[in-house]
């Protein structure tokens, strides 16, 4: 094994707990001491070079960081895909061409511009484009979008204000897809033909993504390590049955010819693919495995895959942060593994043609079976849940895909290429191509009367999993009883995290959850595994909501699968938009609000019961339209408050002051407080803060919001009333725990998950942070 390698490799991997990286300065000096330590241990300066090499490698890529969303930049960028297309707007990725960007690393920006300016993939552009950070909202469960844009090396967002076409569509593949887009678009499947041949997307149904999601077959239409090693098979048997037949030898050249064969193919499948950069990663790791296995015969699968690992992690240090990667070469290592051991396997000669392929599909069954499982349990490690029929979709089609959808999709383009784009030869592979996924996309329509399409798996059972594997690879590997007794301790934590819900029913702490949903509001009370929702943030199209996108998902990875209460304070979409995607998602819930539209519990001062905390809804005393109808309800624990008030203004602040008082015994006292209004103006007066006094003050508002919220001269009140202010924009979501022995505040960014990749587009890593 080679040290070095191993040391570089786990302390990029390790990458994703740091919570900083070195300035450049830092960094030289870290291979200055890396070089002096290769003498004594190639581990630790394999290490060291990993770390300078990391943070000088993000230099690069993060040159636009401090992006000033006032301003216009100019931009000449290459459209590589487009994203999605809507009626007015399209969504591409281009590649930035200008002469300022980083040498050493590819950047990319995605932009939207108008649908009139028909933009193709492949075409060189001008751009004045109205950026924007690529920072997102941050909740645990949801979706880390600002960790997915660095791992594909998109430094910026844009709104296209003015564009000038440069260059027209060059190559081979951006003519295929120009070419093939109006003829696949008129077979039901062409959509997903056309991703499986050219890697673009863009025709992709809303349907046919909701039966990948929920199928667990998504990884069967992006090209990546499945796909190219299916198709180096494929070439590696073809190739080595047409030498055996014509070039007869007892040595081993057949055989690395045909895999220097596989490998060529590969290569062209690739840049018919796009070359993006999962492909590429897919491309290195299978020719460094391939090339490997020529030049040094004697080199086990994990030496193999060590290089493979290496090449990939020095050529772009920040795609372990993809979950594309790990999918890609935990597929590599198992196919690795399999066919080591089937090597070593010994068995009886095989003369007749019909016991070879009776052992050809015993080992392809063998091999698909343990792809399916692993690959299923690793998807739901890092995606949060599963569909419960994945494994029986993935069992099915995997190997449908590999025997016939791929090799059909790479002769579709072998036999357009050579004919010359025949019409009737590619109509005939089309409509023959086009039948071959049908039963994939038939198949769709039956998950919808199923119950449970998706499950999602909370952070504890998470936990359970990766422990219980960890014990099966170490059963694996170990043979003696005696230490087999050890993996009791890999179960110990399982044990306790199973016991952990029977333990907290004897416990009173409670928790706070003010959610990270842009420019919006919504909170969730969490005790004993159960929840109280105030607002639901926003809500976009027919789409999109934050209750579906964050709300719902944090529910889920907390463990929480009982709502009883969701409080809507009033009507705005801020507040209100997602009602409807919560309330399907838990129809048994109470809804409180004062909302026409609704049937509910009115929001009038009363007071309830909940978990051992008191609910006490404060106001209005009358139903008003407007930010001043505000449900304002508040919990408590007899201990410690927490005041919700919705958009209040300063008039519904002096009703409850003048009904509730202001004295140090005021109902309203309260040991935290989300401000009212997002933090506008028009609320948080002086004396609606004295009634209050709270210890803690929380702004739901989002990050560079075009309101500018919390406006300064509410800052400067709570300042001089030495209340400690937490904005939910620069935090991400904010976690209060109410315990026996006190309060305390976690925020997203540095507590839940103080790590660099959350923090470094709005803050920087490269230096002061504060």
């Amino acid at each position: 094994m080679n040290r070095f390698m191993f040391g570089y490799c786990a302390t990029i991997i390790s990458a994703l707990l740091w919570p900083s990286l070195l300035s450049a300065s830092q960094a030289w000096y870290c291979i200055g001491v890396a070089l002096l330590f290769l003498r004594w241990s190639r581990l630790i300066a394999g290490g060291l070079f990993a770390v300078a090499w990391i943070s000088l490698f993000c230099q690069q890529l993060l040159v636009f960081d401090s992006i000033d969303n006032d301003a216009h930049i100019s931009v000449r960028g290459e459209i590589i895909s487009l994203v999605y297309r809507n009626s007015d707007w399209i969504s591409a990725d281009i590649r930035v061409l200008d002469n300022n960007s980083s040498i050493l690393v590819t950047q990319y920006m995605r932009v939207a511009w108008p649908l009139a300016a028909k933009a193709n993939v492949g075409e060189q552009w001008q751009l004045k484009i109205k950026p924007k950070s690529i920072s997102s909202p941050l909740n645990q469960g949801g979706f880390n979008r600002q960790r997915y844009y660095l791992s594909k090396h998109i430094i910026g967002k844009g709104k296209v204000v003015a564009a000038e076409r440069i260059e027209a569509v060059a190559g081979v593949r951006s003519s295929l897809i120009r070419q093939f887009t109006p003829t696949v678009s008129e077979f039901p499947n062409g959509d997903l033909i056309l991703a499986l041949m050219l890697g673009n997307k863009q025709l992709i149904t809303t349907e046919h993504w909701q039966g990948l999601k929920q199928s667990g077959t998504g990884h069967l239409i992006s090209i990546s390590g499945l796909h190219l090693s299916v198709l180096a098979l494929w070439c590696i048997a073809l190739m080595r049955l047409a030498l055996s037949r014509f070039r007869p030898t007892p040595t081993a050249n057949n055989l690395h010819l045909a895999a220097m064969f596989a490998l060529l193919v590969c290569f062209v499948y690739a840049y018919l693919a796009g070359f993006a950069l999962p492909t590429q990663r897919a491309l290195i790791m299978l020719g460094l495995v391939m090339i490997l296995s020529v030049l040094r015969r004697h080199s086990t699968p994990f030496e193999r895959l060590l290089w493979a690992l290496f090449v990939v992690l020095l050529l772009d240090p920040v795609s372990m942060m993809s979950a594309g990667f790990w999918l890609s070469f935990s597929a590599l290592a198992i196919i690795l593994g399999f066919s080591h051991a089937q090597s070593r396997e010994i068995s009886a000669e095989v003369t007749t043609l019909w016991q070879r392929f009776k052992r050809s599909v015993s080992q392809l069954w063998s091999l698909q079976w343990r792809l399916s499982l692993l690959l299923g349990v690793l998807q739901m490690l890092l995606f949060g849940g599963a569909a419960p029929l994945s494994l029986l979709f993935n069992l099915i089609f995997v190997p449908w895909f590999s025997l016939v959808v791929i090799p059909l999709t790479f002769l579709l383009m072998v036999c357009y290429l050579i004919t010359g784009g025949s019409q009737m030869v590619t109509t005939a592979l089309l409509t023959l191509l086009d039948s071959a996924i049908n039963p994939l996309t038939w198949s769709f329509p039956l998950l919808q009367s199923f119950p449970y399409g998706w499950v999602s798996v909370s952070s504890q059972l998470s936990v359970i999993i990766v422990y219980a594997i960890l014990a099966f690879c170490i059963l694996r590997i170990i043979t003696k009883p005696m230490w087999r007794y050890l993996l009791i301790i890999l179960l110990l934590p399982g044990l306790l995290l199973l016991l952990k819900p029977w333990s907290d029913d004897f416990r009173h702490d409670w928790k706070l959850h003010l959610l990270d949903v842009g420019q919006g509001l919504s909170a969730v009370i969490e005790k004993q595994g159960r929840a109280i929702i105030y607002d639901t943030g926003s809500a976009f199209g027919q789409d999109f909501s934050y209750a579906k996108q964050a709300i719902i998902p944090f529910l889920q990875y907390r463990g929480i699968a009982d709502v009883d209460h969701l409080i809507l304070s009033h009507g705005d979409n801020d507040h209100a938009g997602g009602a409807d995607d919560l309330i399907k998602q838990y129809p048994q819930l109470q809804l409180i609000t004062d909302l026409d539209d609704h049937q509910a519990m009115e929001c009038r001062p009363s007071r309830f019961y909940w978990q051992a905390l008191t609910v006490n809804i404060l106001g209005p005393t009358s139903p008003m339209s407007g930010n001043n109808g505000s449900c304002v309800v508040q919990f408590s624990d007899g201990v410690s408050e927490v005041l919700l008030p919705g958009d209040i203004e300063i008039d519904a602040e002096q009703a409850l002051i003048k009904q509730y008082g202001d004295s140090l015994s005021s109902v309203l006292r309260s040991r935290v407080l989300v401000a009212p209004h997002h933090g506008s103006n028009t609320s948080s007066s002086n004396g609606f803060i004295k009634a209050v006094s709270p210890e803690l003050v929380f702004y739901p508002a989002g990050l560079n919001n075009r309101y500018g919220f919390p406006k300064s001269e509410v800052v400067s009140r709570y300042e001089n009333a030495s209340i400690a202010q937490y904005g939910v924009g620069v935090n991400g979501q904010l976690s209060v725990n109410f315990e026996q022995d006190g309060v305390k505040v976690n925020s997203f960014r540095y507590d839940i998950s103080p790590f660099w990749y959350n923090r470094v587009f709005e803050f920087g890593v490269f230096g002061n942070t504060e």
